[in-house]
This record gives C-alpha cells, sequence and structure tokens, in this order.
C-alpha cells in the first residue's frame, strides 16, 4: 500500500468535503489555548519548542478545515479533590468563548442545534467532560453538569474513580462496574446525555454497553488490533459498543496509531477504520481527533486545516461518497438525535 504525507485534495473533494457535515467528537483545544493564555479565536502557530500544544484547532483552523461541530472537552488533572469546581470553571471559559465568537460559535446540546448552526455559517461547540473525577464524588453532579450544557461524560481518563476504572490501571486484571458507575449510566441515559467510554477499562465497557439503554460512544480511540496498547479498543469492545447501535470517533495521535517510529502517515487513520468497518461495518464509524490533547499528529495533518486530507484519503482506499459522509458526521448525528434529541 502506497503511504506518503503529499495528499493531493481534487477540488471534487474538497467541495464534497465543505457540503458535508463534518463533526469531532474531542478536543482539547479549549484547555490548551486556557492554560497557555492564548486566544482561541485567532490562528496560533506553535509556540516554540513545544509542538504538541501548538492550537490544532483554533477557531480560524477549524473553519479552514471545514468542521461544523467540535466537542470542546472540559479536561482537568486526574485527582477528585474540588473536580465538579474545576470543571464549572472550566465551563465557564467555554462560555466566555462562545460569547466572544458569537459570530463564528454555537452553543449545541442537540441535533437541531448543529444543523441550524451550519446553515448559519457557524460552527456548533459541545461539551464533553473528560473523567468523572470530576463529579468530586457525586452522582448528582452529574445532573449539574448537564444543566450546564455537557452532553457526554467519559467514565474515566487516566486514572480511576469510584465510578469507573480506567484502561491504565496497573493493579487489575479484570474490573467490575462500581455501584456508583452503574448508577451513573442509569442518571445519563434518564437525562439523556451520551455515555462515552474512551479511557475506560475494558471489563467496564463490555457491562457499560449490557447495562445501557441508549447507544455507547468512544469519543477518540483506535483499535487495539492495528496498535497493541491498553488505550485502544480490542475486537471485543468495538462489536460491545457497535452492538448498542454506537460509534467510535477515530483519534489522530500518532503514539495511539502506530508503534512504527518515528512518525506514521495519515494513512494510518484509515488502517484503524479498515478494521472497525470489517468488523462491525461503516456505521459505527466517526471522527476523534485529540486535538491539542498533548499529541504529536501523523505525517500529513499538521492541524485541522488538513481535514480535508483525510477525506482524500477515504475516497482513494475505496470508501464510497456515502460512507465517507456517514464516518465525517452522519453517523454521529443519528446517535446524538436518538440520545440527546
Amino acid at each position: 500500500m502506497r503511504r506518503t504525507s503529499h495528499i493531493h485534495v481534487s477540488e471534487e473533494t474538497l467541495e464534497f468535503h465543505r457540503r458535508s457535515l463534518v463533526i469531532d467528537l474531542h478536543t482539547d483545544s479549549l484547555i490548551a489555548a486556557k492554560l497557555l493564555g492564548m486566544d482561541l479565536s485567532k490562528r496560533h502557530r506553535a509556540p516554540r519548542g513545544f509542538r504538541p500544544w501548538m492550537l490544532h484547532a483554533d477557531v480560524p483552523k477549524l473553519a479552514q478545515g471545514g468542521v461544523d461541530g467540535v466537542w470542546l472537552g472540559i479536561v482537568t488533572h486526574p485527582w477528585p479533590h474540588r473536580g465538579f469546581a474545576r470543571a464549572s470553571a472550566n465551563i465557564d471559559y467555554a462560555e466566555f468563548v462562545l460569547r466572544k465568537n458569537a459570530g463564528r460559535l454555537r452553543a449545541a446540546t442537540r441535533a437541531e442545534d448543529v444543523l441550524r448552526a451550519k446553515e448559519e455559517g457557524r460552527i456548533s461547540v459541545m461539551l464533553g467532560v473528560e473523567g468523572m473525577h470530576m463529579l468530586s464524588g457525586t452522582v448528582e453532579s452529574i445532573r449539574g453538569l448537564y444543566d450546564r450544557g455537557v452532553r457526554y461524560i467519559t467514565l474515566a481518563h487516566f486514572s480511576s474513580n469510584r465510578f469507573a476504572v480506567t484502561s491504565a490501571t496497573k493493579r487489575k486484571k479484570s474490573a467490575a462496574l462500581p455501584s456508583a458507575g452503574i448508577e451513573a449510566v442509569e442518571l445519563m441515559n434518564d437525562l439523556g446525555m451520551l455515555v462515552d467510554v474512551a479511557h475506560v477499562h475494558t471489563d467496564l465497557i463490555a457491562e457499560v454497553c449490557a447495562r445501557s439503554r441508549d447507544p455507547v460512544i468512544v469519543s477518540h480511540g483506535a483499535a487495539a488490533a492495528v496498535r497493541p496498547t491498553f488505550r485502544n479498543l480490542t475486537d471485543r469492545d468495538i462489536r460491545d459498543i457497535a452492538g448498542t447501535g454506537g460509534v467510535i470517533g477515530l483519534i489522530y495521535a500518532d503514539h495511539w496509531l502506530s508503534c512504527e517510529g518515528p512518525r506514521p502517515t495519515l494513512d494510518v487513520v484509515v488502517d484503524h477504520a479498515d478494521h472497525i468497518r470489517e468488523l462491525v461495518g461503516v456505521d459505527h464509524l466517526a471522527l476523534g481527533s485529540d486535538w491539542d490533547g498533548f499529541i504529536r499528529t501523523p505525517v500529513g495533518m499538521d492541524d485541522a486545516t488538513d481535514l480535508p486530507r483525510l477525506t482524500q484519503l477515504f475516497l482513494d482506499r475505496g470508501y464510497g461518497y456515502d460512507d465517507v459522509e456517514k464516518i465525517l458526521g452522519l453517523n454521529f448525528m443519528r446517535v446524538f438525535r436518538q440520545v440527546c434529541g
């Protein structure tokens, strides 16, 4: 298979990409901008000597890359002390960014908001909390986050909490969903909030998928069969998620995509898509970049402006226009509409 960083995007592909509904299920750009003291509304170059946080996805780059909707991650350090207060402070910052960019961004909590934003020529912004350590140990905090506009919560991040065990744990070979985790999933189903199992222990993924009444998502992930690592999804995980009707957002972080160095090309993202498609079909694929999540992207995608290159690669690898349109956004919109209205 020919791999190259020099991807020519045809005019036909660019027009198709612009016409399609393009949704990204997870970026850390909000927190990166806040920590670095940068204005997300302006185009930024990489800070000297610190390339992982280069603001892959500031507002001008998202617009140039044809992104119609983006989930901004609400992220804090992985310890529960003042977790809810810290999450609330980051939501305050998200609301500030939305107000400042009212002409270009639109808050979205349901599918119709996303469609309306595209009609208006604005980018829809949705909020996802990465890790239940931000609940400060209280299930009812989920309701508080919902009231602030959050529409997905990842059960765990790189640390375990009283609701879920992380995939990064080194202490347990097997795990079960705690009673608090069961209660959390039930409440999220009741509220109409997406349950995200990115970063979650494989045993818990199986149990969450069995218990959830709604489709379960992976906001940003990859296939362990292509890149074996604790962070990636086993074939069982992929089948369980698909069995709920859920979707898997393809991550662009090179470390989770390939162990071949020094840096894989963008084709490796399609390799992971190929594997998932062969297992469960194209209807369970989505985009979940993890831009600005302290990651290095594959060669061929320096930032959000290069996203049409991924669309071109899908087409070059034999994916039909209808299937690519599903991956870019329609698969996720089906789930978003079903769960959140």
